[in-house]
């Protein structure tokens, strides 16, 4: 397919497939298979400069490629669009991109102006992004030549290539396909992934076919047909039935208790986000570090993870996960002893225990996790009450910082991500997601030099300092970390959720 025949995208919206006259390399591409999976809510758009939710991201993650992306197993940031980068300083970053590389539906090659202009739409306010703001520290981005891209920033940042990874700001657009498509981009999005974007029924299904130029080669699945089924129950009788192949997401313990006794894969990312306990330390109460480390030592959370959701949660020890680069386990652990919480409580003037709403949502209701916590804090004297609100008050609350507690679950694969947006004082609510309002001049002087530092040994050292600092504090409590659970049949291989809970279909076959 030429430029010239750019109307016919539309036939392929459609869902009439047009060859490309190229030889067929793989095998598998004989068997045109099709995969298909529940996707649980309506598709709201697949363009990288305003794609949000998890499953939109799931699908953007397989048509995009990032100058960089992630080890669907260990996380690690490995090369994609670029080959291999360097810098002398964290400051000035140089991609030597990958030759050959075609664009979907006929758009050509992938080049550095490519990756000039996809950062800079992000970046230019008319486009009105939210991620612009994880691009602000570009100063400049030079291609001396198409397969070369020197990015230069304004303060060091050792992990700048998650900055550039296949998610959200890091997805590369072709500046024709964005021109071509014009206010109707977010569904016709071009990249240069292993699948393209065939068709969208935004009330039934979406359909992905296999982009047969594809860098590393075709994929094994020729087409993924991602049906609507918002139900989770409904969902898992389809399974049963045969109506899918594979379930994203599934998050009741019945229903995966139930297909696992039928012999079906329970495909499972451990330890995919921790989910924290904000203290807002604007309370009186909470503002005194021995109430907050009362209130970690009162409750038995290894035992709540288990009894209420053995397959989807565990108890955390920390604000990052053990998988992070610069995770580390030498951080106070606040076992469970309500003896010494009552010591503690005792010591902040609260012998006689006190009294702390925790901000939730009326839809979720008092959930049989936050039940046990209102009984064990109440052997402690401390008397939780659950502030039940709708879900739009809920999050204006939560940004405001308009609580005494409430929880947060920040997903990320860039451990800065999470620790600057919940200790930096520069976002504190509503500026941003550091609800406790923590202000802490040392752990942050230590976190900037973190991310400016080129000596690893030196930067895992401050990384590991910064964690002992807010594990002591506790501004925030890691109450449990997150697994993710995409239930499937026996056939379907490879289904390997990453740290974002995102499934790289290239990976994924079938029997």
């Amino acid at each position: 397919m030429t430029m010239s025949s750019l109307g016919r995208l539309w036939v392929l919206a459609a869902g009439v497939s047009l060859a490309t006259g190229l030889a067929i390399p793989h095998a598998a591409l004989a068997q045109d298979k099709t995969l298909r999976v529940r996707f649980y809510d309506d598709p709201a758009g697949f363009d990288p400069a305003s794609i949000f939710r998890i499953e939109n991201e799931n699908i953007a993650f397989n048509i995009f490629s990032g100058l960089t992306t992630y080890d669907s197993t260990t996380g690690k940031v490995v090369p994609d669009l670029a080959e291999s980068w360097s810098t002398p300083d964290n400051i000035t970053w140089t991609f030597k991109l990958r030759h050959g590389v075609k664009w979907q539906k006929g758009y050509g090659e992938f080049t550095s102006a490519d990756v000039l202009y996809s950062f800079s739409r992000t970046r230019d306010p008319a486009t009105a992004s939210p991620y612009a703001t994880d691009l602000a520290g570009i100063v400049k981005i030079e291609t001396p030549d198409d397969y070369t891209v020197v990015i230069q920033l304004n303060a060091p940042d050792g992990n700048f290539v998650h900055t550039v990874a296949n998610y959200h700001q890091g997805q590369i657009l072709s500046k024709k396909a964005v021109e071509a498509a014009g206010k109707q981009v977010r569904w016709q999005p071009v990249g240069t992934g292993p699948y393209y974007l065939d068709s969208v029924d935004v009330n039934s299904r979406i359909v992905l076919k296999r982009h047969k130029e594809y860098y590393k080669g075709p994929a094994p699945i020729d087409t993924i047909v991602f049906q609507i089924i918002k139900d989770e129950a409904t969902s898992t009788i389809a399974l049963r039935k045969g109506e899918i192949d594979l379930a994203m997401r599934a998050n009741k313990e019945e229903n995966l208790q139930t297909l696992a006794r039928e012999g079906f894969k329970l495909n499972k990312v451990d330890n995919y986000a921790v989910a924290l306990r904000v203290h807002n330390l604007s309370n009186k109460a909470l503002s005194d570090i021995r109430v907050r480390q009362a209130l970690a030592h009162a409750i038995d959370y290894e035992a709540i993870s288990k009894a209420t959701s053995p397959s989807l949660q565990a108890a955390a020890h920390s604000m990052l996960m053990p998988w992070m680069d610069v995770y580390t386990p030498k951080v106070p652990r606040y076992e469970f002893d309500q003896a010494k919480a009552k010591k503690l409580l005792a010591e902040a003037g609260y012998a006689k225990g006190l009294t702390i709403k925790n901000l939730s949502t009326s839809a979720q209701g008092v959930t049989e996790f936050q039940q046990f916590e209102i009984d064990y804090l109440s052997q402690i004297g401390v008397k939780m009450e659950m502030e039940l609100v709708d879900t739009p008050t809920f999050n204006q609350r939560r940004n405001n910082g308009d609580f005494d507690i409430t929880t947060r679950l920040l997903p990320a694969v860039n451990p800065d991500m999470i620790l600057f947006s919940f200790l930096d004082p520069d976002n504190i609510a509503p500026k941003g997601l550091n609800g406790a309002r923590y202000n802490n001049s040392k752990l942050m002087a230590l976190l900037k030099g973190a991310k400016a530092e080129v000596d690893p040994s030196k930067r895992l050292r401050m990384y590991e300092e910064v964690q002992q600092i807010a594990m002591t504090d506790l501004p925030y409590f890691p109450l449990y970390t997150n697994n993710v659970v995409w239930p499937g049949k026996p056939g379907v291989t490879g289904v390997k959720i990453n740290y974002l809970a995102q499934v790289n279909f290239y990976e994924v076959d079938m029997k």
